[in-house]
């Protein structure tokens, strides 16, 4: 109730509550139509994964080849049981991606506990935003198909949450039951992603955390809370019992064995890094013919613009927790007249920097430090540029409280002015993101003919030729029929599937080659392996063969 008065009093309030009404309603809906139409390889690795997990009724597949992570830390979690009961694969990631949006979006409201509702109203607004769409992107990542990073970049933000809750309240002796149960949530994800993922989170996420903090309490002379100094043990305990139970798994996570950038890859290593951010955004675009002026040109440069914003604001913070001492410690008599004050008294005491811009600002400042110094590009032409969100999404937070702080040095009209025209920028943003989202045809309809196709011929296997990207996702589609990779040396492949599909002879009897027409023109008959197959039927542009004997 006193938050629905806190909202009705100010106009801004209730339009960023309205918009945060809505954008929750169109993620909740686009996870509910939209995700069969959007599959991808990587969605339908995790989905045939978790599937086949409730098929096996086992968490550890016998026999499973694990390829990054253990995919334990992600929208699988609710998906599991949501797959239980209806047997959807789609549908129970949707419904799993629309809890995990309602979480998220509390744990930024807790964040901000105890602040002017404008700021994670704003915040949660900004976030959500589907700014980039397809595989390993933005919006996939957080909100929808698999949800891989959701939980990654959940922990330290829920954990800055704690910590500002904890230090605010260290004078009491009991916690109540709902900070307990936040920090048996927060200790709960952060050893399942220890555990699936290896240290990622703990190197990149929760480390910056609790230095920042650490020496926020040092410079200050204050004791931590013992409820801090609880978590800060757990998180240790927990990253060395995760670390082990992920190597013993499955040989450590892919994070866990991430290499250091030499000194020839540094300057594009720093270059690639800095434009990543933007990447991340849809802030930039590797095309030569888009004009600035179009549709699409104007709806990169805000987007391009608002990365500028956000890197400003973190510029303007960090100088000031960094250049000017004055903001490091806060003024307090007893303490100034103490005789155990280790400082001079000529330090300038005026005011304090706010802890939570100083733990939010950390995770940023240092998970570029670590992406740079390392070498992530994987697979990607330009930039892994996903692996900016565990620090980006903090960074958004730093830069509501930098413009809201601006805002309110100002007149009243020059305030509404300035709410006005950012609530018309914001609309911008979301107008464009969702319209591309809801606007994305269908990604896989010839595969989805295909599989209706070839589950009705009943054949034990179904080769797609040198096709594991289509393998997956027709796995997912057709759950009925076995679906593999053939190579042209007649052997079959998989990535996140069972080992015995992996480098494994090809059979010849009672099974189906499928071969793309847009990649290879075999006319009627090609041989593998000294084998020779004729072809039989066409469907979906994918020329059928079988072997003959």
């Amino acid at each position: 109730m006193k938050i629905a008065k806190d909202i009705r009093k100010e106009p801004v309030k209730m339009a960023l509550a309205i918009l945060l009404a809505i954008q929750f309603f169109l993620i909740s809906f686009s996870n509910i139509t939209l995700i069969d139409r959007n599959l991808d390889c990587d969605t339908g690795k995790l989905f045939n994964h978790i599937a086949e997990i409730w098929r096996q009724k086992s968490i550890l597949l016998p026999d499973w080849d694990y390829l990054t992570t253990l995919e334990w830390d992600c929208s699988s979690i609710f998906a599991l049981p949501f797959y239980a009961v209806t047997q959807n694969i789609v549908l129970s990631f949707g419904l799993s991606n629309i809890l995990f949006l309602g979480c998220f979006l509390c744990i930024i409201f807790f964040l901000f506990r105890g602040e002017d509702l404008l700021y994670p109203l704003l915040c949660t607004n900004l976030l959500i935003i589907p700014f980039r769409i397809g595989m390993l992107d933005y919006y996939n990542m957080l909100f929808f198909g698999g949800g891989q990073y959701i939980i990654k970049v959940s922990i330290p933000l829920l954990l800055a949450g704690l910590i500002l809750h904890l230090n605010n309240q260290q004078a009491k002796e009991h916690l109540s039951i709902s900070i307990k149960l936040l920090m048996a949530g927060y200790l709960g994800l952060f050893l399942l992603s220890s555990m699936s993922s290896g240290v990622y989170v703990t190197v990149c996420g929760v480390f910056p955390v609790f230095a920042a903090y650490i020496g926020y309490k040092f410079l200050k002379w204050e004791r931590m809370p013992n409820s801090t100094i609880f978590l800060m043990i757990c998180s240790g305990v927990f990253t060395l019992l995760g670390w082990k139970i992920n190597t013993m798994l499955m040989g450590g996570a892919v994070g866990n064995r991430m290499t250091l950038c030499s000194v020839h890859q540094m300057l594009a290593s720093i270059s690639t890094c800095f434009f990543g951010m933007f990447e991340l955004y849809g802030g930039a675009t590797e095309s030569f013919e888009l004009q600035v002026l179009s549709v699409k040109g104007i709806q990169v440069l805000a987007k391009c613009m608002l990365v500028l914003v956000m890197l400003i604001a973190g510029i303007y913070e960090a100088k000031n927790i960094l250049c000017s001492p004055k903001y490091l410690i806060q003024e307090t008599a007893s303490f100034r007249t103490s005789e155990d004050n280790p400082w001079n008294n000529s330090i300038p005491w005026k005011k304090s920097i706010s802890l939570r811009t100083l733990l939010l600002l950390s995770v940023f400042i240092w998970n570029v430090f670590v992406l740079i110094i390392s070498f992530p590009r994987g697979g990607s032409s330009t930039y892994e540029y996903r692996y900016h969100l565990i620090g980006m999404l903090p960074l958004m937070c730093v830069t509501c409280i930098f413009l809201i702080g601006r805002i309110r040095n100002l007149q009243t009209k020059q305030q509404n002015w300035l709410y006005a025209a950012g609530y018309v920028a914001i609309l911008f943003l979301c107008a464009v993101s969702y319209k591309e989202l809801f606007s994305k045809e269908e990604q896989h309809a010839d595969l989805k003919e295909f599989c209706s196709y070839v589950s009705e011929l009943d054949a034990e296997y179904i080769y797609l030729f040198d096709g594991s990207n289509d393998a997956d996702i027709c796995r997912v589609i057709d759950e009925t029929s076995n679906y593999i990779c053939l190579l042209d040396n007649g052997r079959t492949w998989a990535y996140n599937y069972y080992n015995y599909y992996v480098d494994a002879p090809m059979q010849t009897n009672n099974v189906v080659v499928a071969v793309n027409n847009e990649e290879y023109q075999f006319g009627d008959s090609f041989e593998i392996a000294g084998h020779l197959l004729i072809k039989f039927d066409s469907v979906a542009n994918r020329s059928l063969y079988y072997f003959t004997n």
